[in-house]
């Protein structure tokens, strides 16, 4: 997978989950949180994180003004 820039970050989130090969992603926060999960449900403003890495029973509702970087393991 090539990761490829864009000003929506709901279409980025969107073309990440539609990708089968991109599996857990880590979440860089504003205020310094890395939250490491799988995609999960994508709204409009926000998206599910799913199966916390270290805290595998939680989820974690993510608003997209709140990430300042993803990143996404390209090769194996």
């Amino acid at each position: 997978m090539d990761l490829i820039p864009d000003d929506d970050t709901r279409a980025f989130f969107e073309r990440l989950a539609g990708d089968p090969r991109v599996g857990r992603v880590i979440v860089h926060m504003r205020g310094g949180t890395d939250l490491t999960g799988t995609i999960g449900p994508i709204g409009s403003h926000s998206v599910i994180i799913k199966a916390l890495s270290g805290r595998e029973f939680y989820d974690a509702y993510v608003r997209f003004d709140a990430v300042t970087s993803v990143e996404v393991q390209t090769r194996a």
